[in-house]
């Protein structure tokens, strides 16, 4: 009876200390409500100038034309003529494999097909002697058929053999393993004395890196504006891309679009595409990273606001305002390029609007708000630090 009393009481401690909490926390809100209290937010006006609109995606370099060599007859590895990330030519010798089992069928095929051909020869000359006598009826009709048909069989004999010799010497040429293309050659472990496997063994991967192509990916609306898009010169966007390195530094040549994904990706809304670019002193490699541009030519009294002012919901994007009075509306914002820290806004505001810069998951529609006016300038401060 003891044990269950002290119980008792201790659960009633319980919730009476849950219940204070409680009427601790309401006491507070109610306090607030009544004190009507406003958000702390920085602020900016919406930015008009004119300004270069400039596409930013992310890239990765691809080889123009890249090359698993695998051996096309097995064996030990004789000779080893490259460097890993040597520069060879079309046709140039790579590997070699132990070619005598190779010679020795070349030579055994070249011997089976010279007993062939002497057979058939001979059963010509026979052929040729029977229908002369068959023509003179000195001969039966039966004769003349069968040396027709051995004359027939020996031929065909011959031509088994040819395709024999054909297929030894192809055997022979495939112990020599060439470079299919000009181009760069990856590292290899593979030394001479090696066993290679015919079509299993990877023996080295080539990559022709001049032209290469960098693939990106853009939204569908992207693609729409950029396709008939021109820069301030006229020249097409799509056909004047500029490739920024991980560096920071900006590639010397231009790129041009020439391969442009079959269809839209379904789920993310994506298109894929790809850039060629130059690379004759071979300074892009496959796998680097790099931002490619495309420049639309320049937006007369563009409206710029910070990329992170602008949220997102249900594929929508808003950013809230501030009246004279302080009170918070939102917007509906249908954007354009993104311009360094800023985003170009296409529709959705005249500006003329005070935005909420920082402070924008503290607040919505109809909150007091006690405003805090920044710059451009502090943006870019905020940022860096």
């Amino acid at each position: 009876m003891l044990g269950m009393r002290k119980s008792r009481l201790a659960q009633a401690a319980v919730l009476a200390l849950v219940i204070s909490g409680l009427m601790l926390t309401g006491c507070s809100q109610k306090k607030q409500q009544q004190a009507g209290g406003a958000v702390a937010v920085k602020t900016m006006q919406v930015i008009k100038r004119d300004t270069p609109t400039v596409y930013d995606f992310t890239g990765f370099v691809e080889a123009q034309q890249e090359a698993k060599l695998t051996p096309q007859v097995s064996g030990r590895i004789t000779g080893k003529y490259f460097k890993g990330g040597d520069y060879v030519e079309e046709g140039q010798v790579l590997f070699t494999i132990d070619q005598r089992s190779y010679q020795t069928t070349v030579l055994n095929a070249q011997a089976a097909l010279l007993k062939s051909q002497s057979e058939l020869d001979r059963l010509q000359r026979d052929a040729q002697r029977y229908t002369t006598l068959y023509e003179q009826s000195a001969v039966s009709k039966q004769t003349y058929d069968q040396a027709i048909a051995s004359r027939d069989q020996a031929q065909a004999a011959v031509d088994v053999q040819k395709a024999v010799l054909e297929n030894a010497q192809v055997g022979m040429a495939d112990t020599e393993v060439k470079a299919p293309f000009s181009g760069r050659v990856n590292t290899s472990d593979l030394a001479v004395g090696n066993y290679v496997t015919t079509g299993n063994t990877l023996m080295a991967t080539m990559s022709n890196t001049n032209p290469v192509r960098v693939k990106f990916s853009m939204s569908e609306n992207e693609y729409l504006k950029l396709a008939q898009a021109h820069n301030d010169s006229g020249v097409a966007s799509l056909e004047n891309m500029t490739l920024v390195l991980s560096d920071g530094s900006t590639y010397a040549e231009k790129g041009t679009v020439d391969q442009v994904d079959k269809g839209v990706t379904e789920g993310t809304g994506t298109l894929t595409l790809k850039a060629s670019f130059n690379n004759p002193n071979h300074l892009l490699l496959p796998g680097m990273f790099g931002r490619i541009q495309a420049n639309a030519g320049t937006t007369k009294n563009a409206m710029l606001i910070p990329q992170r002012a602008v949220k997102e919901l249900l594929y929508k994007k808003f950013v809230y305002t501030v009246d004279g009075d302080n009170k918070v509306d939102m917007k509906e914002v249908k954007m354009g390029a993104r311009v360094g820290r800023m985003w170009l806004v296409e529709s959705g505001l005249d500006g003329n609007e005070t935005i909420v810069v920082e402070g924008i998951q503290k607040v919505n529609k109809g909150s007091l708000v006690e405003p805090t006016a920044i710059t451009e300038k502090d943006l870019d401060t905020g940022d860096a630090k």
